[in-house]
């Protein structure tokens, strides 16, 4: 678990983390789940670069061994706002999950990465929770992911990180609570995401920023 006070050491920072959060507003619905709006873009970041390259395609693939509700088939999402990605504290985001992994070893640093961005955000009502996909526990195909909480409805009930050594064992209930408070899960633990709901008559909202990082096929 990582504190939100790292990215927001700065008054600007909390400027460029409204102008953030506005832009979930403007999220699509997820073509893939009810109840959820998403866009994904990613990165290629080079071994002997530091330069984030855009990459022109945005798709999207999980095996069904990690995902066995989505998995093994090509999503495309509608690509990130360039307003987002171009926010400085967004950018200060990536660099930092980058350099985290990279310092702790995580991702084998000789490899070029796929580093992608998974704009989030659960939409629930009264009579209609959203749900993560997967919706129990899991691991994921990548090495490494980061899950930025940006922004929660006070009347949002659940969206709580459940951790686990095996699917037979919860070890950990974390909720996160603040923008900007992160999670970092590596491929040995499993984990879930719990429904999302509200018992208020407007809808609740829980948005994150998944930043993942994979390994560059070689062709």
């Amino acid at each position: 678990e990582i504190s939100n006070e790292i990215f927001l050491q700065e008054e600007e920072n909390h400027r460029l983390l409204t102008q953030a959060q506005l832009d979930y507003y403007n999220l699509e619905d997820d073509a893939y789940g009810e109840c959820r709006a998403r866009s994904y873009s990613r990165y290629i970041k080079y071994v002997d670069s530091p330069d984030y390259i855009l990459d022109n395609s945005n798709d999207y693939f999980q095996s069904k061994e990690y995902n066995y509700d989505d998995g093994g088939k090509v999503r495309q999402f509608n690509s990130i706002n360039d307003s987002f990605l171009c926010n400085p504290l967004i950018q200060n985001i990536v660099r930092f999950d980058t350099e985290f992994a990279f310092k702790t070893n995580i991702i084998d640093t000789s490899k070029d990465l796929i580093i992608g961005l998974h704009q989030v955000r659960y939409k629930a009502t009264k009579e209609r929770p959203s749900f993560s996909s997967p919706i129990w526990l899991h691991k994921d195909d990548e090495p490494v992911v980061f899950l930025h909480l940006m922004n929660l409805s006070n009347t949002a009930i659940g969206g709580d990180n459940l951790i686990a050594n095996s699917p037979r064992e919860i070890n950990q209930f974390i909720s996160l609570k603040e923008p900007l408070e992160t999670l970092v899960f590596g491929q040995k633990v499993f984990h879930a995401v719990t429904p999302l709901g509200t018992e208020c008559s407007t809808e609740a909202f829980r948005d994150i920023l998944l930043v993942t990082f994979s390994y560059k096929e070689t062709k």
